[in-house]
């Protein structure tokens, strides 16, 4: 029934025209941002055809025989359109997996695409990989949302902070200068975590250029002073703090408050969620909880970003 193909960058045009016609696909499944990196993944990524016309996207890459989708990319999983039938998507993994076996891959990692991200309920695929493929999770990391619909009361500390920030003065806006942002970022992680940012700040300047409207940084100044900000990343339903840091000052003068304090309220007015991000480590069995206390002051609530994995 479906004829599944290996992506090559000739079909650049068309996997970038379904992602954005899915009923759960997001920009950072646009191969002008997936291929930022693809010098550091063998990439392995599959095109579903069903009569002769694309019916959905794997993202893929291949490393020590294991198939995963894909370690570059916070999730992956399988893309589908409105036409995508229960029926028809356990049919392509049976399908998936007899070619994986033929190419001598052992192992599928699989990380499906949050629910809060999704533009209609689709969750085929998790019944797919449990029916199919006797999926076990391997992975659970918790992110903290706030939802539209129903946004949770802030902690009193939160609003203390932004009322102080305020009245000391501080200002929020959209900015360009992200050199001055993300000096305070490389020196928050290095001080703290002995770690560098996912992205160089070349590689994030590289994606803003592409996704202009997607790919966003809100500072807080005191005076013409950057002392904090975050970066976001919108997609259809979700608005997403990809990176968030304050200097000393802006840590002591509450600059994060006052930041989510007008972020927070603005991305609600035109989208369903906005996502903190994850608060756990080394596959979620580690929970940062003061990070995650942040964010839960602020109305942050559990999402989870899952792993699944299955032999072949």
């Amino acid at each position: 029934m479906f004829e599944i193909r290996r992506y090559n960058p000739d079909m650049a045009d068309a996997w970038n025209h379904f992602v954005a016609q899915s009923k759960n696909g997001t920009f950072l499944l646009d191969r002008r941002y997936m291929d930022y990196h693809a010098d550091r993944f063998e990439d392995h990524s599959l095109m579903v055809y069903r009569q002769g016309k694309l019916y959905a996207l794997l993202p893929g890459n291949v490393k020590n025989g294991i198939f995963y989708s894909h370690q570059g990319l916070t999730y992956g999983g399988l893309m589908m359109n409105e036409k995508a039938t229960a029926a028809e998507v356990t049919s392509i993994f049976f399908q998936l997996n007899d070619m994986l076996r033929e190419e001598t891959i052992k192992k599928v990692v699989y990380k499906p695409i949050p629910w809060i991200y999704h533009q209609q309920p689709a969750e085929e695929d998790l019944y797919a990989i449990m029916k199919v493929c006797q999926a076990k999770i391997i992975a659970r990391n918790l992110s903290s949302a706030i939802s539209k619909k129903c946004p949770n009361k802030w902690y009193r500390i939160r609003e203390c902070g932004s009322r102080k920030a305020s009245a000391a003065g501080l200002s929020v806006e959209e900015s360009e200068d992200w050199k001055a942002f993300w000096d305070i970022l490389a020196d928050n992680l290095l001080h703290k975590y002995q770690l560098a940012p996912v992205h160089t700040v070349n590689e994030l300047l590289l994606l803003h250029q592409r996704f202009p409207k997607q790919i966003r940084l809100v500072v807080v100044k005191e005076g013409q002073t950057v002392i904090g900000g975050t970066v976001l990343y919108v997609t259809n339903c979700v608005v997403h703090s990809q990176y968030i840091a304050a200097n000393e000052r802006g840590k002591e003068l509450h600059a994060l408050d006052l930041l989510f304090d007008q972020v927070i309220s603005k991305s609600l007015s035109g989208h369903a969620f906005f996502d903190f991000g994850i608060s756990t480590e080394e596959h979620g069995t580690y929970l940062n909880e003061k990070l995650i206390y942040q964010k839960e002051g602020f109305g942050g609530r559990g999402i989870c970003y899952d792993w699944y994995e299955w032999d072949l």
